[in-house]
């Protein structure tokens, strides 16, 4: 009779003889020329011992092959229009490389899981070679595409009204079949389609879904915008709950919001923006100290009294982030009633702010600073080019800006006596022409617009 530990010794030979290959249970048994089914049940003892002292594994397909089991990584698919892809792990220096069988149909953007096939060489700046295991999590479960119809044959045969496709390169080979639920677009209609099946063994180039909501026809204007909006999870509505919290807040500051804040709104501060801005969120104000020193205050908008840490509001500025500035429109961080109203320091309106007051010297050294919760008005909507002109000596700008001309040349001493003392540091300067996108009502660039590189729509 045939020991265990004779079996396990040919085993692991025949095993390191072809390292690349997995066997079953049949073709060993075979592979050893065992004949009776007591080697047989030695030979399965064999093959568990092995496994059990990490010397050799099964794949997916139950077959048996040389080496532990690999260890399962997760990390973010990266896919290519040509079916590969690469996954990037943390704390890892090289992307995984996915050849196109190993994806498992993974979709660029997908969190999964891997397995490394071939480790990277000694020497070689390549990353090892993988296989994807499994899709955690799948990046886009909704997709903005167009719209073609399917010829009435193929949706008696199929069900499908149509196939949805993305304008994006990674996603283009993937068109959405879209089931027929009542609505039926038009050809070359942008559509949000949501996604009721991904890719797999049966319909592994493509996926099926549903029309969420129809855009419009791709050359009619602001459809192109709305499209990359959505398709790049923009939140244009606010929740329900974060509206609520924002309906509820007074569009004034209330005696209950002054308690313990210093009220400065004596003071003459200004904002100073661009011509096309529409919230304002800093303000400045500069004077001349007895000692011949500088105060220089420094105003912002005190957002978070409003939008508290946790609330509603609060959570859906945080998956916001920022501002989305387009050609033709911004969509808010905060809704537009409390961006361009409570939390704007607009002209001739008392706001709550954070306050920080500096005493600067001749050299540019901040001498002492405070930092407080405060009341201000702002004493004017000021911009960056009138207020150049009032600097050049412009009459008109000058006369415009009255009162405040003497401050803003304060604040132009100022300015020079920092510059100075910022480039004795070792400060670089980068300065660009601002690029402009300018457009007429239809999102086309106007015919009256000149051609030249000087021109800001060029």
């Amino acid at each position: 009779m045939t020991t265990v530990g004779h079996l396990r010794n040919e085993l692991l030979a025949t095993f390191r003889r072809n390292p690349q290959i997995g066997f079953s249970t049949a073709s060993l048994n075979r592979a050893l020329k065992l004949t009776s089914a007591e080697d047989f049940k030695v030979m399965v003892q064999a093959l568990t011992g092995l496994e059990n002292d990490d010397l050799i594994h099964q794949d997916d397909n139950q077959r048996y092959m040389l080496g532990g089991k690999p260890q399962s990584l997760e990390g973010v698919f990266h896919g290519n229009e040509k079916g590969f892809g690469f996954v990037a792990i943390e704390d890892q220096d090289n992307d995984m490389f996915i050849a196109p069988p190993n994806t498992k149909f993974a979709m660029d953007g997908d969190t999964v899981e891997v397995t490394v096939v071939h480790q990277a060489r000694p020497g070689d700046t390549r990353g090892p070679e993988g296989a994807v295991t499994k899709v955690v999590e799948r990046k886009n479960t909704r997709l903005v595409g167009e719209y073609a119809p399917l010829s009435d044959a193929e949706h008696s045969r199929t069900g499908f009204i149509g196939t949805v496709t993305s304008h994006e390169k990674k996603l283009a080979r993937y068109p959405i079949f879209i089931k027929d639920n009542g609505t039926v677009p038009e050809r070359g209609d942008m559509i949000m389609a949501e996604i009721t099946e991904f890719p797999n063994a049966d319909r592994p180039n493509s996926m099926v879904g549903l029309i969420v909501q129809n855009l419009g026809n791709k050359n009619a204007p602001g459809v192109d915008i709305m499209s990359l909006v959505l398709a790049n999870d923009i939140y244009v509505d606010y929740p329900d709950d974060a509206m609520a919290q924002a309906n509820g807040i007074p569009d004034h500051v209330t005696a209950e919001d002054r308690l313990g804040r210093r009220d400065i709104t004596d003071q003459p501060v200004v904002t100073i923006d661009g011509d096309d801005s529409k919230d304002f969120d800093d303000a400045v104000v500069a004077w001349k100290l007895p000692n011949g020193n500088y105060h220089l205050g420094v105003h912002i908008a005190d957002v978070s009294y409003y939008v508290t840490e946790g609330s509603p509001l609060d959570k859906e500025t945080y998956k916001r982030g920022t501002s989305t500035y387009l050609v033709d429109r911004v969509i808010p961080m905060l809704p537009f009633r409390l961006s361009n109203g409570i939390c704007s320091l607009n002209p001739n309106e008392d706001r709550l702010a954070m306050s920080c007051d500096m005493e600067i010297d001749g050299e540019g050294h901040v001498v002492s600073h405070e930092i407080y919760q405060s009341v201000i008005r702002s004493h004017g909507r000021l911009t960056y080019n009138k207020v150049n002109q009032v600097l050049d000596g412009d009459p008109d700008a000058t006369a415009e800006y009255g009162d405040l001309v003497p401050m803003l040349k304060l604040m132009a001493d100022l300015h020079k006596i920092l510059y100075k003392m910022r480039h004795g540091r070792g400060a670089i300067d980068f300065e660009e022409n601002e690029a402009k996108i300018i457009v007429d009502d239809e999102g086309t660039r106007p015919t009256s617009c000149c051609a030249s590189a000087a021109c800001p729509s060029a």
